[in-house]
């Protein structure tokens, strides 16, 4: 019953926001001041945040969201089948949500910060296309692979929701990523600007697709000896990353794994000069190492120096047939599967063979550094409301359930193309710029965190300047806080673009 309560008020939040834009269209030939909410009053910036903090506190009292949230996860206790391990039970929690169902494991560490709330890690597992039993032993695993390293949080072990290649991704995934998420911040007691994703193997590729996907859920991310397979990370402008790999971590011919995780120094260095801000990431390719590494321990590590130079030489110069002459000359074959999975310290002469390819033929130089991924997120906040946001719209969740990022929003059918958009404080101005392939309408959402709502806001697109008014609805909060399942990423009104653009 208070599942159809809540998603009735997320229908009649839609109805109520299409009103408010309905009235904004109207009023926008009438005179040069757009009002947004003109049904609603004016408030000052004291008023403002009195009634964000009010509404807040509300949201995370809120019982009806609290019990729909508590009854779609329950903790069980049942034999997992594996190879691995002993056949006995353990206790796992299962979420369902709309029919679909994802199991993890859960721990609480330590203590909350400050605010009283824990950071949150999500962890995701190896393994991918293969048998159940060969997932569940990945997937128990990967409950004690980072933990050690968590030294107070929430930290959560998620099982892929198949056994395909892409049991991380799969469509169905997203929202329950975000359905987590929110269930661990209202009944959990984590903290929505400490969110964390780290995976390894197919976690890394989990990693790769839903960090751009669900970018505004995440303070930073990890990724671990993973392939990218094609994806785009221009919507990680505003949420850090770093990219783990071995150097000999090949797995095929065609997949080169510590190839696709070096270029993307470049790729990511070239983003931040392009905009002009954020793209913060580390790339740490270890030497001589394959696919296995320690990036869980507080314990130097070697690396590469410059990664980029690595991936700008390593298919021109055959590096790989190098490293399989190696490989061949110690007696072990010439797989280039097995040369990304022996371990380091498996074959010394393996070891030393790959590292003079390094140091001597290619000349790359290496450096140690502390590559515990769990270190590394955590020394970041989110920020829920950025001044300057990418917005890569063909990269998206289909299914997700709110169609916001940040304080840009769009239908799903809006699947192509790229918005850059800004704010700058001083003057209260908002630019916003949809490059010619966007395929739809899209809103600016006004955020009280972000803009000085008791003033006129200034709208830039292009060469049209426009003045807009912004009436702060409490019911739209309300709303809002509903369907991002987060205070931080709520907002007060906002406004479609096309209204801008309207003469």
């Amino acid at each position: 019953m208070k599942r159809k309560t809540l998603g009735f008020r997320r229908a009649a939040a839609a109805a109520l926001i299409g009103a408010f834009l309905l009235s904004v269209a109207a009023n926008a030939h009438e005179q040069d001041t757009l009002v947004v909410n003109p049904s609603s009053s004016h408030l000052t910036k004291e008023e403002v945040h009195e009634m964000v903090d009010k509404v807040s506190g509300q949201f995370y009292q809120n019982e009806d969201l609290k019990e729909e949230l508590n009854s779609e996860i329950r903790l069980t206790k049942e034999v997992i089948p594996t190879y691995a391990y002993p056949e006995e039970e353990r206790e796992f929690y299962i979420l369902t949500h709309e029919g679909k169902t994802m199991r993890f494991f859960m721990e609480k560490k330590g203590d909350p910060g400050d605010n009283g709330k824990y950071p949150l890690f999500i962890t995701l597992h190896g393994g991918g296309g293969g048998p159940a039993e060969g997932n569940n032993d990945q997937w128990i695993d990967m409950f004690h692979y980072y933990k050690s390293a968590v030294d107070n949080g929430i930290y959560v072990a998620c099982r892929g929701i198949t056994d395909t290649w892409d049991l991380h991704f799969q469509e169905d995934s997203y929202p329950l990523y975000d359905r987590l998420i929110e269930a661990m911040v209202v009944n959990y007691g984590a903290d929505p600007d400490r969110v964390y994703l780290l995976g390894f193997s197919a976690g890394g590729d989990g990693v790769y697709q839903i960090a751009p996907r669900l970018a505004d859920r995440f303070a930073a991310v990890n990724m671990s000896s993973g392939h990218p397979n094609g994806v785009r990370l221009l919507n990680l402008a505003n949420c850090p990353i770093s990219f783990q790999a071995g150097i000999r971590d090949y797995y095929t011919e065609d997949v080169i794994r510590s190839v696709r995780a070096a270029e993307f120094e470049k790729t990511l260095s070239d983003y931040r000069e392009k905009y002009g801000f954020g793209y913060e990431h580390m790339v740490c390719i270890h030497v001589p190492a394959g696919h296995n590494y320690t990036d869980y321990e507080d314990e130097m590590s070697e690396v590469l120096k410059d990664p980029a130079d690595f991936a700008d030489r390593a298919v021109p110069e055959n590096v790989l047939d190098q490293f399989l002459d190696v490989q061949e000359n110690c007696g072990l074959g010439r797989d280039v599967s097995e040369l990304s999975y022996y371990q380091v310290g498996e074959h010394k002469e393996l070891d030393n063979g790959i590292m003079e390819i390094i140091k001597k033929t290619l000349n790359l130089e290496t450096e140690e550094i502390n590559t515990n991924a769990v270190r590394y997120v955590s020394g970041f906040t989110r920020n829920a409301v950025p001044e300057k946001i990418v917005w890569d719209l063909s990269t998206r969740a289909s299914k997700r359930e709110k169609d916001s990022f940040y304080w840009l929003e769009a239908g799903p059918s809006v699947d192509r193309g790229i918005i850059t958009a800004s704010f700058d404080a001083a003057s209260n101005t908002i630019t916003v710029e949809p490059d010619e392939n966007v395929n739809g309408d899209f809103a600016i959402l006004f955020h009280p965190d972000l803009i000085d709502v008791s003033r006129p806001v200034t709208i830039k697109t292009g060469d049209i300047t426009r003045t807009v008014q912004i009436n702060p609805s409490e019911e739209f909060l309300k709303e809002s806080m509903l369907e991002n399942g987060d205070p931080k990423l709520a907002c007060v009104g906002k406004i479609m673009y096309s209204t801008i653009v309207s003469k």
